[in-house]
């Protein structure tokens, strides 16, 4: 079994983030067969030579990803389905591009090196779990390959799992957190939100693991048996623009995860959480009411959020007339009172982003159209068994 580690990043400008994974599988006796990255900016020389030191190292430039262009020529795959896939659809300096485009450039490559299991992990993610102790709670290395491994062993095409850490929505209490959560439709995280000054939106893992089955993926913490695509559609994602502002959608993994439940996939949630350092810097605690940074963190999300949820609901074939306006109706409500809250202005302005996103849905779906059959050529021809 051919194994590979994938990560999207913006510069490979230093060796950490992706050695933290290699060393990983070297502890625990995993033999990674390659490493391959998308990234957008830029590539430091010396962190490349130190990975390559200890494992085959693939750095697709997201820009011109030379060895799937050349692929792609030599297998006869047609100019329209290699646009669709390879080109870069944004240019920006700031080396912004769809989550969605970055993961299934490193699933194109992987699968045309010929690897079996393609790890996902993020650069905000460590190969530990944080566990609860009598005087606090400590970070613990984890056999984070074995952990995936034994599932797919057992007959698993995809594991993953969540994370330990902060949550994404941070300690807070204000009155309106309710329609904020309607409005960028993550409503199921009320009770959770709002107990947080009890558990102060830190996870750690779970003293017993079990796995279960599950539909939904978490990139940062996945491994897919590639054989799989054969199957299902490849991630996906765009972006849209307010202002001279490029924002990216969340939800790459929207239309995996509903074609995962269609077709009976086995996916499996491993319950390892590995640490996820999502305000980058943990132990930390996020300080929404008055750390600016926490703030711009959070703002992201949200604007991920409203840009992700009208194509997710064309998906799931929802009354968008309906969702358009009762979303935007809680939202602008939400929106005042974290506002308020923060005394940040800026959350109002995420008005604009939903009103922008879901007036780009017919772009969305075209566009998603046209990666769907671009994808089914690359399929038919990558020999993927």
């Amino acid at each position: 079994m051919k194994i590979a580690l994938g990560m999207i990043i913006k510069n490979i400008n230093t060796d950490d983030d992706i050695m933290r994974f290699v060393e990983n599988a070297e502890k625990y006796g995993h033999e990674l067969d390659c490493v391959i990255v998308a990234y957008t900016q830029e590539l430091n020389p010396r962190a490349a030579a130190a990975i390559s030191k200890k494992a085959r190292f693939y750095a697709i430039d997201i820009k011109n990803p030379e060895y799937c262009i050349e692929q792609f020529r030599s297998r006869g795959i047609s100019a329209d389905a290699k646009h669709t896939l390879l080109d870069c659809p944004v240019d920006t300096a700031r080396g912004l591009v769809p989550y969605g485009f970055k993961r299934t450039a490193v699933t194109i490559e992987a699968i045309l090196r010929g690897v079996d299991v393609l790890f996902f992990v993020d650069n905000d993610v460590y190969p530990s779990v944080l566990k609860k102790t009598p005087v606090g709670s400590v970070t613990e290395d984890v056999d984070f390959f074995g952990a995936h491994l034994d599932s797919i062993k057992a007959g698993a095409l995809i594991t993953t799992g969540e994370y330990s850490g902060y949550n994404i929505l941070p300690p807070a209490s204000f009155d309106g957190m309710d329609d904020l959560l309607h409005g960028v439709q993550k409503i199921e995280m009320l009770d959770y939100w709002q107990s947080s000054e009890a558990h102060r939106c830190l996870a750690v893992q779970p003293e017993k693991r079990v796995p279960t089955p599950c539909t939904k993926i978490l990139g940062g913490n996945t491994a897919i048996t590639l054989s799989a695509f054969s199957k299902l559609p490849p991630f996906f994602s765009s972006y849209y623009i307010v202002g001279d502002e490029l924002y990216l959608n969340r939800g790459e993994d929207t239309v995996l995860g509903l074609s995962i439940a269609k077709n009976a996939t086995q996916c499996i949630d491993i319950g390892l959480n590995p640490l996820h350092d999502t305000y980058k810097n943990f132990p930390a605690e996020p300080d929404l009411r008055n750390d600016l940074s926490a703030q711009d963190r959070f703002y992201y999300a949200c604007t991920g959020w409203v840009g992700r949820n009208p194509f997710m609901n064309h998906v799931k074939g929802e009354d968008l007339k309906e969702v358009r306006s009762f979303q935007r109706e809680r939202l602008i409500r939400g929106l005042d009172a974290l506002s308020a809250y923060t005394s940040n202005p800026k959350f109002n302005s995420i008005i604009d982003n939903f009103d922008t996103s879901w007036d780009s849905l017919s772009r969305y779906v075209s566009e998603y159209e046209n990666v769907l059959r671009a994808w089914e050529e690359f399929i038919e021809r990558s020999e993927l068994t």
